[in-house]
């Protein structure tokens, strides 16, 4: 009894077998991606487990549930006023990719800042892209299979950023293989 108590909490928890192969610094932007005089910050840069995202944004715990994340990784590099940022989330299936990015949506169109044009991005499986171009800031979230990603630039120009985004998704393709 008590054996077959154990192997049906394992496959409660149990993830997927492509999820638990794939560290989730692989699917992330590295160094050699990012334009060069770019440093990467070693401080910000790690992966984001559930509970120490849990830790800073409590209210995050429904979504997480919800979407199935397993676990994430953010990535940051600076160059003097410019920065690039690197995320990724690694959920169990491919429909909660769907929902972080559908949530991820609305709280950026929800934080309605003033000048920001939305466009779909032409990355992985579904995309937007965000820019306001004085600033110089443009943002891309996207999915693809479990995965949700996005990166943002600030100081370098739309095309720059999504050239980052697509570098990144080349490296979830490969992990994913």
């Amino acid at each position: 009894m008590r054996v077959a108590v154990v192997a049906l909490a394992a496959l409660l928890v149990t993830v997927p077998a492509a999820a638990q192969d794939v560290h989730p610094r692989t699917l992330a932007l590295q160094l050699t991606d990012v334009p060069s005089g770019f440093e990467l910050d070693r401080e910000k840069t790690g992966v984001r487990s559930n509970a120490s995202e849990l830790r800073k944004y409590p209210e995050l715990a429904g979504l997480f549930t919800r979407v199935g994340r397993v676990t994430g990784y953010s990535a940051e590099f600076r160059r003097g006023s410019a920065f690039i940022g690197s995320r990724v989330d690694l959920v169990r299936r491919p429909a909660g990719a769907r929902a972080l990015l559908d949530w991820y949506d609305r709280e950026i169109r929800k934080g309605g800042v003033g000048g920001l044009k939305r466009a779909r991005g032409g990355v992985g499986a579904e995309s937007w892209v965000f820019w306001e171009e004085s600033t110089k800031l443009t943002l891309v979230a996207w999915r693809y299979k479990r995965v949700f990603a996005a990166v943002l630039g600030t100081d370098l120009t739309k095309e720059q950023t999504l050239g980052l985004a697509r570098a990144q998704q080349r490296r979830i393709v490969a992990a994913l293989r």
